[in-house]
């Protein structure tokens, strides 16, 4: 199987409350991807709860069967339309993929 982690930073937003709100709305977006791409077999998506500087904001953990399967997920329209959507909001991201 292969493990696909994805971190991103959020813009900065003037006031704490707007930061949260805005990964609220990128959480719930990335969570619709979960029932739309057959593909992926685990998906879940958490929000930083720390306050450390060099910490990201959210992060996608999910999980493939295999390397196609990675790729049907990354070129699916869903995913590309969450890429799309996700700029208004991101400014960095990382990412690692793995085989567990």
């Amino acid at each position: 199987m292969i493990r696909h982690l994805v971190m991103f930073k959020l813009k900065e937003f003037s006031h704490p409350a707007e930061k949260q709100k805005a990964a609220e709305t990128v959480k719930t977006e990335l969570l619709k991807m979960k029932d739309k791409i057959p593909v992926i077999r685990d998906f879940e998506v958490g929000i930083n709860i720390t306050d450390d500087p060099s910490a990201f904001d959210l992060v996608i953990n999910s999980a493939f069967d295999d390397p196609d399967d990675l790729e049907a997920y990354r070129i699916h329209p869903d995913h590309q339309a969450f890429i799309a959507f996700n700029k208004n909001y991101t400014l960095q991201k990382g990412v690692v993929d793995y085989i567990f």
